[in-house]
């Protein structure tokens, strides 16, 4: 139903109006009137109407006035102007603004009612132009996610020549002249288990990718459970400096009250092929978010400062092993990841101090301790003891051959490996029930246009960035290539088992618009709608 509210100074025609026509018989619903433009400007904002009935000449503020006033708030809104004033001059004006219809008075009820169905239409093609425009944006960019994810691992690997990041950016769409690069880690929180769906997560990733579309010296890049990626573009340090901090203020906006944020920034280089550094330092200070409180962005400049300061949690004289944080260690296992693993493990041996780590009994108590904590956690997310056997090492003699610091952080590093490739291995057979759950409610919606990524995710309660990569794991596709998959299924059987129209039938597989449909449909099964259905004559 389409909201109207009215403007005339004339109580018997504004009464005359409201009242002689059958308003929500016809679709529409008077939300509120008002005599003047001065009276009516705020309501109409807090109302939000669609259509916009006004006179011209009334006290205070007219209807031409008002018009322009609302038009730069409301630009959507649809305006029709009823006056007794058949002067060229106010019609031109009306033009001007953007008024869908100037009648003239005395209107008739079906003459001002033709004019609000005119202006509901073009509201309605409007809106369905946009959606179509959304959805067409949210399978390209879906599609581009995953290309997007190996452009910015090769490039912080060093995988790729020059040549071939040239030609990876073409093909993405994303320009990497610059004089001065910098690599920017970052990640959104809410709750403690990060798998879960969280909408406010959602929203915030919304806002983000939004707002930053007027960055275009920032790359954006998902990277599934480990957050988002920024690479940073600029002509020289201070140019990268300052972008880092309208960044990092934009993010704290997006945040607000409910979202913790951390954020990890590399140093500030000269060339592409040396983003590597870069992101080896923002990994560094990314990774103290497992050690240090969130809300904060820090850059590699602080993690020597923050170690050193770790260093001194444990005096060795005391040899006091309470102090030993297995809440970090418990912690990580549920959220780190195994790209995290020597960041995590330097960052927490260098909290017990050099010496400390010099007494064999130290170590052998931290190696122990860690192994148990590994070992519980397994258990408690119900891994197979046989799993858990098979994968760790026997402890019996293992602590004792552990010589030195460096021999300990490399076992250490071994076991954490282990016990996450066993966590995920785990998490993604406790899914597979999701994933079919998840397959279901795609095949019972896929008529809806609307039918996302985080829909899905938000439906089987998984946050989008962990739905995604399990649903690659699971199925070897993406969704958005799952999803248009089935639905040319089921476009391919009305085709060929029923008379419906191909315009019929695009609707009732998701997709409003007849032409894209016969387009994605053409680029899938290398012919069109209508020859598929022809071919099926033939056989027959």
């Amino acid at each position: 139903m389409y909201k109207v509210f009215l403007v005339e100074d004339e109580i018997v025609i504004r009464e005359g109006i409201k009242n002689k026509i059958h308003w929500e018989e016809e679709g529409f619903k008077i939300v509120g009137d008002e005599s003047d433009g001065e009276l009516a400007y705020p309501m109409i904002i807090r109302e939000e109407p669609d259509i916009l009935i006004t006179d011209i000449k009334m006290p205070f503020m007219d209807g031409l006035e008002l018009s322009k006033l609302l038009k730069k708030d409301m630009p959507n809104l649809k305006i029709i102007i009823v006056s007794g004033y058949s002067d060229f001059g106010y019609a031109q004006q009306a033009i001007d603004i953007g008024v869908s219809e100037y009648l003239l008075k005395p209107v008739t009820s079906s003459k001002l009612m033709a004019a609000v169905k005119n202006a509901a239409a073009a509201i309605e093609k409007e809106r369905y132009e946009k959606q179509i425009l959304e959805q067409y944006q949210n399978l390209v960019y879906q599609k581009q996610v995953e290309k997007r994810k190996d452009f910015f691992n090769a490039l912080v690997s060093k995988k790729m020549s020059l040549s071939q990041i040239v030609e990876q950016e073409e093909e993405l769409g994303i320009n990497m002249v610059a004089s001065a690069f910098c690599v920017f880690l970052f990640q959104f929180k809410v709750q403690e288990d990060m798998y879960e769906y969280s909408n406010e997560i959602v929203q915030s990733e919304a806002r983000m990718i939004g707002a930053l579309k007027k960055y275009p010296d920032i790359k954006v890049f998902e990277r599934d459970m480990e957050g988002w990626a920024f690479i940073l573009l600029g002509e020289n340090e201070l140019q990268i400096n300052k972008l880092t901090k309208e960044l990092c203020e934009l993010l704290i906006g997006i945040c607000g009250n409910k979202v913790q944020y951390f954020g990890g920034i590399g140093r500030v280089v000269h060339r592409v092929r040396d983003l590597q550094r870069s992101y080896r330092d923002a990994n560094s200070a990314f990774s103290l978010r497992y050690f240090e409180k969130w809300n904060q962005f820090l850059s590699y400049n602080n993690v020597r400062n923050i170690k050193e300061q770790m260093g001194n949690r444990i005096n060795v004289s005391e040899m006091n092993l309470d102090k030993i944080d297995r809440k970090l260690l418990e912690d990580f296992l549920k959220q780190g990841t195994v790209h995290d693993i020597e960041e995590f493990v330097n960052g927490y041996f260098d909290g017990f101090g050099p010496n400390s780590m010099s007494s064999s009994l130290f170590r052998q108590y931290v190696i122990i301790d860690g192994y148990s904590v590994v070992v519980k956690f397994l258990a408690d997310i119900k891994c197979p003891k046989s799993d858990i056997d098979n994968s760790l090492k026997n402890m019996d003699s293992v602590a004792e051959q552990l010589s030195n610091m460096e021999d300990c952080r490399e076992f250490y590093k071994s076991i954490l490996k282990k016990a996450i490739d066993l966590r995920n291995k785990n998490s993604q057979k406790r899914y597979v029930g999701l994933i079919a759950q998840a397959k279901e409610y795609m095949h019972h919606n896929l008529s809806m246009s609307d039918l996302t990524l985080d829909k899905v995710a938000s439906r089987v309660n998984v946050s989008p960035n962990y739905f995604s990569s399990i649903f690659n794991q699971e199925t070897g596709t993406t969704f958005i290539e799952y999803l248009t998959d089935i639905r040319m299924e089921k476009a391919k059987d009305y085709l060929r088992c029923t008379s419906k129209k191909i315009t019929e039938i695009g609707f009732l597989v998701g997709y409003q618009d007849s032409h894209y449909f016969s387009y994605i449909f053409k680029k899938t099964q290398n012919c069109t709608p209508s020859e598929y259905r022809s071919q099926g004559k033939g056989e027959e």
